[in-house]
């Protein structure tokens, strides 16, 4: 045991053996060390039972002010002639104080009121506030409540209320070196250990015939909080990984897009609630005045009017190619998703993009207006919605979420459309992760595609809900240290 002791270790036994015991400030002194020096070691010490450390506290009270009312009576007593109420009210600094101490000494039978429009104050009995003036001085010098009578602690009680008096209350901490610490004490000082090879001691030679401090392997470490990436970021590149591991190409794109990508292409109408400023980031006064009626953008506009040859009968309204310039901070990541179809046409391709998206949301436990959404899709022939189904439920699987179901729903770009909802522990219920289905003609065909299209965008942050059991969404940007340093631990419950 004496080998792994620390140097500080040893010098504090080395000065308490012959003490046997002492209070922490005289062990300081004696090690010639620094408090907190002290204070570390003797827990260690105190671990191995090398030494003991007992408390006690001492109360003692002390006198804060002199109670009022015995100024009062101080100069009743004293006047050479009678005082008037209104004389003795200025001779105090507040009415306040005056009232308190006129009340007292009245109520206690030391004073009287007599006259009319005068209203004199007399001496009735002194011996009262004499007898609560010698519990006074006596508390100012260190009287103790041991030696107090019943009727003197009663007093004592009303003065600690009134805050006359206070408690203050000392702690001595008494350090005692145990049998196995005084053997290992002396151990220590005859094998003179080495606590630290030099380059000296071995060029010297002195290290020859004496022995190293050995470690105690089984000591606590302090914990060491090193940098690293957020735990959003974290979540994000495992989704990558799932994703290129089954085969798929990531997608990059602005944050910035026309209503037309956003919106129009997806066969959203341009009069759709989620389209109006209180879902949509709008950029005031700007436009992609490069967007024509032409092209793509000419039989999307004829599928909202009147379902071009989609078989559809379209949403039946006439179409504005102004409303379809508006530049909008995009709401989703099929927007890159749509894009990216447009130039592959009918080519087998699996793309996914995982970037910000922005909407104008009412900030609460599962709804932010700027957070990371997942958007894939499966363009080829013959896939249809078991084929998503099976994919959907591989992916979450990868991702360590087991308890995941698809349920019907309806998406006005997907037909038939599925809605993804997962089990919360941490709120005991399902909760939307997000949609997918298979797009509808009117996305696809304006954009030359006749194969079917397999999509789907789930919110990463609502992943992570179910994947650290919290409560509110918030709490991954929050500044929570603790959480923060220990998030692999959550992530395992």
């Amino acid at each position: 045991m004496s080998s792994a002791l620390h140097p500080i270790e040893r010098k504090i036994l080395s000065a308490l053996a012959p003490l046997g015991s002492a209070p922490f400030e005289a062990l300081v002194a004696a090690a010639s060390l620094n408090e907190d020096q002290v204070r570390r070691a003797l827990q260690w010490l105190a671990s191995k039972r090398l030494v003991s450390v007992g408390g006690s506290v001492e109360s003692r009270l002390e006198l804060v002010r002199e109670p009022p009312e015995l100024e009062l009576v101080s100069q009743v007593s004293q006047a050479t002639a009678p005082l008037t109420i209104g004389q003795l009210r200025g001779k105090f600094g507040s009415p306040e104080e005056f009232s308190a101490a006129f009340g007292r000494a009245r109520s206690s039978g030391w004073i009287a009121v007599e006259g009319g429009a005068a209203q004199v104050v007399r001496m009735v009995e002194i011996a009262g506030a004499e007898s609560l003036r010698s519990l006074v001085r006596s508390i100012a010098s260190g009287k103790t409540e041991g030696s107090m009578t019943s009727e003197e602690m009663d007093t004592v009680s009303d003065l600690l209320k009134r805050g006359i008096v206070r408690r203050v209350e000392t702690r001595t901490t008494t350090v005692a070196i145990t049998d196995e610490g005084r053997r290992s004490s002396l151990l220590a000082a005859d094998e003179g250990l080495i606590d630290r090879l030099t380059p000296d001691i071995l060029a010297s030679g002195a290290w020859k015939g004496r022995r190293l401090r050995s470690i105690d392997v089984e000591a606590k470490a302090p914990r060491f909080f090193p940098g690293r990436r957020h735990p959003v970021r974290d979540f994000i590149r495992e989704v990558r990984e799932v994703y290129v591991s089954m085969g798929f190409t990531e997608l990059q794109g602005d944050s910035v897009h026309p209503a037309f990508w956003n919106f129009d292409a997806l066969f959203i109408p341009q009069d759709h609630p989620g389209r109006e400023m209180q879902d949509t980031f709008y950029l005031e006064g700007l436009s992609d005045t490069a967007l024509k009626r032409s092209g793509v953008v000419a039989r999307v506009a004829s599928v909202h009017e009147d379902g071009w040859t989609t078989g559809s009968r379209g949403w039946g309204y006439r179409w504005r190619v102004e409303e379809a310039r508006r530049l909008v901070l995009r709401t989703h990541n099929t927007v890159l998703s749509v894009k990216a179809l447009s130039e592959s046409k009918e080519k087998e391709t699996r793309v996914f993009a995982v970037s910000k998206v922005y909407r104008n949301e009412n900030l609460d436990y599962k709804h932010l207006a700027e957070f990371y959404q997942m958007d894939g899709i499966m363009v080829g022939q013959g896939l249809n919605i078991r084929h998503l189904m099976g994919f959907l439920t591989e992916f979450y699987k990868k991702l360590g979420m087991a308890d995941v179901k698809l349920w019907p729903t309806y998406f006005p770009y997907t037909e038939p459309s599925l809605q993804v909802v997962g089990y919360s522990k941490a709120f005991k219920s399902w909760i939307e992760l997000g949609g997918s289905g298979v797009f509808r003609p009117e996305v696809t065909q304006p954009l030359g595609v006749s194969v079917p299209v397999l999509a789907w965008g789930p919110g990463i942050e609502r992943l992570m809900l179910m994947r650290f059991g919290l409560e509110d969404m918030r709490t991954l940007y929050g500044s929570d240290l603790s959480w923060l340093r220990n998030r692999g631990e959550l992530a395992g419950s």
